[in-house]
């Protein structure tokens, strides 16, 4: 038969019993308070006790570097103090360096790496291609209207013809107010407005589009070109889709492709030919001391301005293009971050009016007219958008002048040295940067143009002298790809952390979960037990 075992001597009953007499033997309000000052030094005491034997324990049983040499009996004092001291200095080197992890990690949320060199440039699609005049002004139609225009008494059909010049928004300096009086009486006594009349002065680039040649095959050029509006005044662009809507001729719009052409090659034949004429004889204004054209090669999704890759070609040469494009592609988990750290955003992820896709550079081109519209109430010449703002009249030309410097600077709004563009933290209307996007470098070589030794299936009239034949295409089957990615995931984060602490002081799950044994687990069990006793 088994018995129970029973306590014969109890300290904690022995204690209490003498407290409680020595209690007694005192006043009724000094006891009490005796009585709780010595309850309080005594739970404290226990608890000291309690908390030093676990750590003497966990210090003696724990895998962790250094920690049993604090503890042990068969060493000096002092020597036991050297371990403590080295022991708290690796604590706190630990804990140092897996708070710069994190700081470096919070600081820079994302990465962009080289994923492969070898990536197919067919999985790219092609540039845009937008073409535009140095002639700003036909020189035929600029004749035509002036013959057809009344005049005031006042003004001579030479001046007339100097003011129309005022439509390319000179910025050497001021027009003066007498003749922006002078051109606005003109405009008003033949019921004539600003855009119609800038749309009656500017060239018609299709008429310059002599040939083209896409992929080997010939086609017809105002089925691959449209006309645009950019900050060139009205150009031809090819393989163009930013704007919501085309300007493709309704009979041929059903004919254009409804997403950026691919192709499947490289070399000159594979790509685009185009036959550009630069009707010299046309000429009227221009900033440039040539015949010829600016190309401005980007991302068919983008706005074309300067930003862009821009090549010259002038007249009687032949240009050859080579496009290296460069694809940079975040993965899902960029994706499922927030906005705040990964600073950067999808196509989808904004609206812009009168753009198909959220892009940087059209934000920006967004915000630049915005502000220029907020400082004169309308839009210059150059940049009005199907109609949809208002145009600026004769009258506000000094103010789009001024205006004009916005699109030139990196923020737009900000006449800064470099050092106070480069701790800007944050972009104006709040224009962040694109978490993906194709880059297109090009680099030019030209020569002679003489047709009669040309193999090209592109043929020219004889009388044309100033021809420019340009080929765009790309130089290599591969293209370089790039990444962007978390820079620490939970995986990467942990090995950062589990390797620090292990390095210095031999962490691991393990000693972790030790830990919180000493802390929990144990004292219950030891409670236990005791009970049980």
């Amino acid at each position: 038969m088994a018995f129970k075992k029973r306590r014969i001597f109890d300290m904690q009953a022995v204690n209490s019993q003498q407290l409680a007499k020595s209690i007694a033997n005192q006043p009724q309000s000094s006891a009490k308070n005796k009585q709780q000052q010595v309850l309080k030094g005594w739970r404290c005491s226990q608890i000291y006790e309690w908390f030093a034997d676990n750590l003497r324990n966990y210090c003696q049983t724990t895998s962790l570097h250094g920690f049993n040499y604090i503890t042990r009996k068969d060493i000096s004092r002092n020597e036991r103090l050297f371990w403590l001291i080295v022991v708290v200095a690796a604590v706190i080197a630990a804990i140092a360096l897996v708070l710069v992890s994190w700081y470096w990690n919070s600081e820079t949320p994302t990465v962009t790496v080289i994923e492969s060199s070898h990536f197919p440039t067919w999985n790219i699609p092609f540039p845009a291609v937008t073409v535009c005049n140095f002639n700003k002004i036909s020189k035929h139609r600029a004749l035509d209207l002036l013959n057809k225009m009344q005049l005031p008494a006042n003004v001579s059909k030479a001046h007339l013809q100097q003011l129309f010049n005022l439509t390319l928004l000179p910025v050497v300096k001021p027009i003066s107010q007498t003749d922006l009086q002078s051109y606005q009486q003109i405009l008003d006594l033949n019921k004539l407005l600003t855009s119609r009349l800038v749309k009656r002065l500017s060239p018609d680039c299709l008429e310059m589009v002599s040939r083209c040649i896409w992929k080997g095959i010939n086609s017809r050029c105002e089925s691959l070109f449209q006309r645009i509006v950019t900050l060139e005044g009205y150009c031809c662009s090819f393989n163009y889709f930013a704007d919501v809507h085309s300007n493709f001729p309704r009979k041929i719009a059903y004919q254009v492709p409804k997403r950026p052409y691919r192709v499947t090659g490289c070399g000159y034949p594979t790509g685009l030919s185009v036959l550009l004429d630069p009707m010299v004889s046309d000429y009227y204004s221009t900033f440039f001391s040539g015949f010829g054209f600016r190309l401005f090669i980007h991302d068919a999704y983008n706005f074309p301005d300067e930003n862009s890759e821009t090549k010259v070609v002038t007249a009687t040469r032949e240009s050859y293009v080579r496009i290296n494009p460069e694809s940079t592609y975040a993965t899902n988990d960029i994706r499922r971050m927030s906005l705040k750290l990964r600073y950067c955003l999808f196509g989808g992820e904004r609206q812009l009016p009168g753009h198909r896709r959220y892009s940087f550079i059209n934000c920006m081109y967004q915000c630049r007219m915005n502000m220029t519209l907020q400082r004169c109430g309308c839009l210059p010449l150059n940049i009005a958008v199907n109609g949809t703002h208002k145009t600026c009249s004769v009258l506000q030309l000094n103010c789009m002048i001024q205006s004009k410097r916005l699109f030139s600077y990196a923020l737009a709004n900000l006449d800064s040295p470099l050092s106070l563009v480069r701790n800007t933290a944050n972009f104006p209307c709040n224009c962040l940067p694109d978490c993906e996007s194709n880059l297109y470098i090009s680099e030019s070589t030209m020569g002679r143009l003489d047709m009669s030794y040309s193999a090209n299936k592109i043929t020219t009239n004889n009388n044309q002298t100033d021809g420019i034949l340009v080929h765009v295409f790309y130089s290599d089957l591969m293209s370089t790809r790039y990444r962007m990615e978390i820079f620490q995931n939970w995986l990467s984060a942990l090995a950062s952390f589990g390797g620090l602490l292990g390095l210095i002081l031999g962490f691991s799950i393990v000693t972790a979960f030790e830990f919180i044994y000493f802390l929990t687990f144990r004292p219950v069990f030891n409670y236990i037990n005791r009970e049980r006793d």
